[in-house]
């Protein structure tokens, strides 16, 4: 099963007359990984916040990105 699944994303990600890698493919995971190592590190940074009871640290969030923003993702993480 493990080699199926090998050689399945080896076909999507290798094109292969040339050898080389799909560029959109590769495009595609940079950006969907950069972003999600963001959106982790963004979400840890505001649970330190909650964590260590920092208001005026959170107050200063909430007049720079605005409060729907971060309502809107503490309803989605919670």
């Amino acid at each position: 099963m493990t080699s199926v699944l090998l050689n399945f994303f080896y076909a999507i990600a290798v094109n292969k007359r040339s050898r080389e890698p799909r560029q959109v493919l590769a495009f595609l995971l940079y950006y969907v990984i950069g972003f999600f190592v963001a959106f982790i590190v963004f979400t840890m940074v505001l649970l330190c916040l909650e964590v260590y009871n920092l208001p005026f640290a959170r107050n200063f969030i909430y007049r720079q990105l605005g409060e729907p923003l971060l309502v809107g993702l503490e309803a989605l993480l919670f």
